[in-house]
């Protein structure tokens, strides 16, 4: 049991995110559900309280495309939760209609990166007030299973040649090297040093990010991807487990795992893994979170 521990799980009122709060509530941690729709949020809480019997599953409303609604977030985490022992960020979209946020950044990247970034190191203090030498504090990204693929820094809005294809292959690229850098970033660290970030790139699941598919993939996916390679968000859970929890990644980070009809390791490529891409994505991302919350919270930076 893990009575003494906390997890905050974006994207936990649906999906994967919810399979992944109710293994650990079940498991005695203390869980808080991050979601947009309050309703969809109570309800979901209300269900995981009752599936896992515990009462320490709470629902808080966050619209994670929008850095000001980050920023409340990690502000009530930082203030009411001292350790934040697990770390899952899960909230994701694919959208196949470009749109920008009231705050200038297209959706997709806002939603699948740009506050992932944002909120994963603003809640480095109380992951690092839980960290221990034996135990660290674990973090883990859920992201799509898109490889190597192009971050477009002149153009993140995707203002030219908008599609889906290269929508997931840019926000994949992006929580790949921001993984791996927020990984060497912490081991050079002296006091973050007992935290640890994998990522976990999944491929086709049966979910309700498909609502906002676009037309073509709303009748490929059922038809063809699904019989060949569809998993359930039970099935992506175990593997989610896996790097939460299971001994034998204590102290394993900055690693790239997949689960497209199984769970394991990926190789980045020679780009994705250079500490060059690594800090030119961290600047482009400061500069972009400075820019969307209209300098609305302290810089942050990670030395």
């Amino acid at each position: 049991m893990r009575e003494d521990q906390t997890a905050l799980i974006t994207g936990g009122t649906d999906g994967i995110g919810k399979e992944i709060a109710h293994r650990l509530a079940s498991e005695g941690v203390r869980v808080f559900i991050v979601g947009s729709n309050e309703e969809k949020g109570q309800r979901a809480e209300a269900e995981l309280r009752k599936a896992s019997k515990s009462d320490s599953v709470h629902f808080i409303r966050a619209d994670l495309s929008l850095m000001q609604d980050t920023y409340r977030l990690a502000e009530e985490i930082t203030a009411h939760i001292p350790k934040l022992h697990y770390l899952v960020l899960c909230a994701g979209i694919v959208r196949g209609e470009r749109t920008v946020t009231p705050e200038g950044i297209e959706t997709n990247f806002a939603v699948d990166y740009l506050t992932r970034f944002a909120l994963a190191t603003r809640l480095l203090a109380p992951m690092q007030a839980a960290g221990a030498p034996d135990m660290a504090a674990r973090m883990v990204i859920i992201g799509g299973a898109a490889q190597n693929g192009t971050i477009h820094y002149d153009d993140v809005n995707l203002t030219n040649r908008f599609n889906v294809l290269r929508v997931v292959s840019q926000f994949c690229e992006a929580n790949d090297v921001f993984v791996i850098e927020l990984a060497r970033r912490l081991a050079q660290s002296a006091e973050k040093r007992f935290i640890t970030v994998n990522t976990l790139k999944v491929g086709v699941v049966r979910t309700n990010i498909r609502q906002q598919f676009p037309l073509w993939m709303k009748i490929i996916v059922p038809l063809i991807a699904d019989p060949l390679l569809g998993q359930t968000p039970q099935r992506i859970a175990d593997s989610a487990m896996c790097l939460l929890t299971a001994p034998e990644y204590e102290g394993q980070t900055g690693g790239l795992y997949s689960h497209i009809t199984r769970f394991k390791p990926v190789t980045p490529g020679q780009k994705t893994s250079s500490t060059e891409e690594g800090k030119r994505l961290w600047d482009l991302s400061e500069r972009l979170v400075a820019k969307a919350s209209a300098h609305t919270a302290p810089h942050l930076s990670l030395a």
